[in-house]
């Protein structure tokens, strides 16, 4: 359980930096948490298998969680949807690639 906090905590990290948030800043955190958790469900929903979206040792996922977070923080974003554009992009190739498709449910 340590690790994934750990591994966690290097994605928040990582989103940090790429918000241009400085590293010793940790007021928006809970935030950019949230955030970071939505881009993971909508990786899901989008049709990548769970294991693969939390697996942040993956760089196509960690660049599109970080994607899906410059989209996604703060209120007034002028180039939310450029980013939001690209992140589906990213979901679509990742959907069609058999690395990361979720298998289809029987229901």
């Amino acid at each position: 359980m340590a690790d994934k906090k750990k591994q966690k905590q290097c994605i928040l990290d990582a989103c940090r930096a790429t918000l241009r948030i400085p590293a010793f800043c940790n007021d928006y955190d809970d935030e950019i948490a949230d955030v970071i958790e939505a881009a993971r469900a909508e990786l899901v929903a989008g049709g990548v298998r769970p294991e693969k979206a939390t697996d942040d040792d993956d760089g196509r996922i960690r660049l599109a969680i970080k994607v899906y977070v410059k989209a996604n923080f703060g209120m007034d974003n002028p180039d939310a949807d450029g980013f939001m554009k690209s992140f589906e992009c990213m979901l679509t190739s990742m959907s069609g690639d058999s690395l990361y498709r979720a298998e289809p449910r029987d229901e």
